[in-house]
């Protein structure tokens, strides 16, 4: 999901995005955060560059989990990710040693780019999420495990707000880049 965005620019008019978060992260690259919203309330769209930025990273051994806090308004939302859902043409799936984080807010119903802050995560986060992204990668994929382990978080940590208190391997609130 190689992207160069800009606020008021339309991503490819012909795809249709579902509406939630989708995460990337390939080294080299900062580590990308789309949020897709029909009709994003201002509210929303401020809180993208609104500090704090908060984050929480679920280790869950065939799936880990983003948990993100924009802004002092907004409660936690979540994004899963796993290497494996990308191609290799697209480059080695990691996080940089300088862990930049491009965060995207696109309307889903005109993919219009409505706000993008970059924000750094502390070299603590960065290096427990490098850690998991790598033994994810080297670990063979397999769709049931994946399904299974995310069904299995949503069922004992319903909301991302529980996932957060109760089951993340790491916190933080990033600074600005």
């Amino acid at each position: 999901m190689h992207m160069i965005v800009e606020v008021g620019a339309q991503l490819d008019p012909d795809v249709s995005w579902p509406e939630g978060a989708a995460l990337s992260m390939f080294v080299g690259e900062p580590v990308q955060l789309m949020i897709f919203l029909s009709h994003p309330h201002a509210l929303e769209v401020e809180a993208v560059s609104q500090a704090p930025t908060q984050f929480a990273w679920v280790d869950s051994e065939h799936v880990g989990v983003l948990a993100y806090r924009l802004g002092p308004i907004l409660g936690w939302s979540e994004a899963s990710f796993t290497p494996h859902m990308f191609d290799a043409e697209d480059g080695l799936p990691g996080v940089d040693l300088d862990p930049r984080v491009r965060i995207v807010l696109v309307d889903r119903d005109t993919n219009i780019v409505k706000a993008l802050h970059t924000v750094r995560w502390p070299e603590p986060f960065a290096s427990t999420v490098r850690e998991s992204v790598v033994r994810m990668r080297e670990t063979p994929y397999s769709a049931f495990a994946y399904e299974h382990a995310l069904a299995a978080l949503h069922r004992r940590y319903p909301t991302a707000e529980d996932l957060v208190v109760d089951r993340a391997d790491a916190h933080c609130t990033a600074k600005p880049a």
